[in-house]
C-alpha cells in the first residue's frame, strides 16, 4: 500500500517538474528565440550568440535565471 502511494507521489512530482521545465523553456524561447533554447528532461539550456550579453544587460533575464535554482 505504501509503495503505491509513494509511486503515485513520485509520478505527480515528475509531471509537475516537467511542466515547470517546459514553462521555463517557453519563457526563454520568447526572450531568446526557439533556436537558442533546449529543454532536456530536467534542464533548460540556452546557447548561442548574444546570450551572455543579453543576460548582462537585461535584468529580467538575470532575475529569471536566479529563480530557477
Amino acid at each position: 500500500m505504501m509503495e503505491t502511494l509513494l509511486a503515485r507521489g513520485e509520478a505527480i512530482a515528475e509531471r509537475a517538474q516537467a511542466q515547470l521545465v517546459e514553462r521555463a523553456a517557453q519563457t526563454l524561447r520568447g526572450i531568446f528565440g526557439s533556436g537558442a533554447v533546449i529543454a532536456d528532461g530536467t534542464q533548460v539550456r540556452v546557447s548561442g550568440r548574444g546570450v551572455l550579453r543579453r543576460w548582462l544587460v537585461d535584468p529580467a533575464v538575470r532575475f529569471l535565471a536566479g529563480g530557477m535554482k
